[in-house]
Parts: structure tokens; sequence; C-alpha cells
């Protein structure tokens, strides 16, 4: 089974209630995550991933080679409400299964 430590994350709440500090909302740009399975497989890797936060309404098929890895790195999950938020959260206009927070 998955050891994974998880924080349920409300998609209604403003940025810095919901996830990251303060100092971390300023990082949170293009250069410091990817979005989507093949990209977030290549960072984790590659060893790059500190965080990872995924859609509650994802196939969990989808998301077991990622869980499989991340239980080995101890690496914090979050869960976002649903793709399309997660997606319209780091400023696409489609859905997203899964975002890595990279070094």
């Amino acid at each position: 089974m998955f050891n994974v430590n998880i924080l349920k994350v409300d998609a209604s709440r403003t940025l810095e209630d919901k996830l990251l500090s303060k100092e971390k909302v300023a990082r949170f740009n293009k250069q410091h995550f990817v979005v989507g399975l093949k990209e977030t497989l290549k960072a984790l890797k590659k060893d790059q991933v500190t965080s990872l936060i995924i859609a509650e309404d994802v196939e969990v098929y989808l998301m077991t080679r990622v869980l499989s890895q991340i239980n080995q790195k101890n690496i914090p999950v979050s869960f976002f409400k649903s793709k399309h938020a997660l997606g319209k959260y780091v400023g696409i206009n489609v859905n997203a299964t899964i975002v890595a927070l990279i070094k």
C-alpha cells in the first residue's frame, strides 16, 4: 500500500490560503512546475519533484506509476477538487490531472 501525505485543497479559496505559503507563491511560475502525467514522470525520474498536486477526479489507474515512485521518495501530495479547477489554477485552458512542483 502507498504511504502518502495528503493535503486536500479547496479550489474556491485564494492561492495563499489553499496550498502554498506566500514565499512559495512568488516562485509558482512556469519555471517551477510541470503539468501532466508524462512530464511529471520525467521530472520524478530526474529527482526534480518537491511536491505533487493531483486532481481528485483523476482515474486511479493513471496515477499508479506516480504513486509508486513518490512512495519511495517521500514526496508530499496535495489534492485539488477537479481536473478542470487544477488546469485553471496553473493557467492552462484544459484539464490537468497532475502538477509537479520542481526544484
